[in-house]
């Protein structure tokens, strides 16, 4: 238990305090635009930065312990299976979230629009964060060390649906935690599969730049 708390503690308390920090520093500055900006970049900084100091500093971890490890099988095969994991997805999300009456959440653009009020070197930095180092923190909590401590104490399948509901519990919101509950089953899946955090953290990073694009795109429109 011990792993999963410096991690939860290092990486989402970095990831909080970072962002409090930098919400506080933009409005300082500027406004809503600033604050947002800031927020998610500081978030992203420290929140790896409390990883780092954690679990490789601290434990002496490599990249092998962080699960970065050879794959099982060739990643080839994550040419098929990212694009038909995010359709299962969207699709899954459509139908039970029209069974179940809920809404797109218009909050992230609202956030998006803040953010890229700035310019292009906002855009390109809200890209690498959300897409590259979100995606880093939350395999390394969830799919590699909250994973691996529930399957040394319960049935591997059990586990798996666990990780895959705290995660999407995580994300707040109810339109993105049905999404993430769906797209979060393939990552587990993933990470089973190929016995490394390499194939989930491509889909991952690929999804959080899909979706990070078009949120943009239509920003900007």
């Amino acid at each position: 238990m011990g792993d999963v708390a410096l991690a939860f503690v290092s990486g989402f308390g970095g990831t909080a305090i970072g962002g409090l920090i930098g919400a506080v520093a933009g409005f300082m500055i500027g406004g809503v635009a600033e604050a947002a900006l800031l927020a998610i970049i500081l978030a992203g900084i420290i929140g790896c930065a409390g990883l780092y100091f954690a679990l490789i500093r601290r434990r002496r971890w490599s990249l092998s312990d962080l699960g970065f490890r050879s794959p099982a099988h060739s990643l080839l095969h994550l040419l098929w299976q990212v694009p038909l994991l995010m359709l299962l997805a969207v699709l899954a999300t459509a139908g039970i979230g029209a069974l179940l009456d809920v809404a797109p959440d218009d909050n992230q653009n609202a956030i998006v629009k803040d953010a890229v009020e700035i310019g292009p070197a906002s855009i390109a930095a809200i890209l690498v964060l959300i897409a590259g180092v979100v995606p880093l923190i939350e395999e390394i909590v969830f799919r590699r060390i909250l994973l691996d401590w529930l399957r040394s104490k319960m049935p591997t399948a059990v586990s798996a649906a666990l990780v895959t509901v705290v995660f999407a519990l995580c994300h707040i919101a109810p339109p993105a935690m049905l999404y993430i509950l769906f797209l979060g089953t393939g990552l587990v899946a993933l990470r089973l599969w190929y016995r490394s955090l390499w194939a989930p953290l491509i889909l991952h990073a690929f999804n959080n730049a899909v979706v990070s694009s078009i949120a943009i795109a239509v920003v900007l429109t």
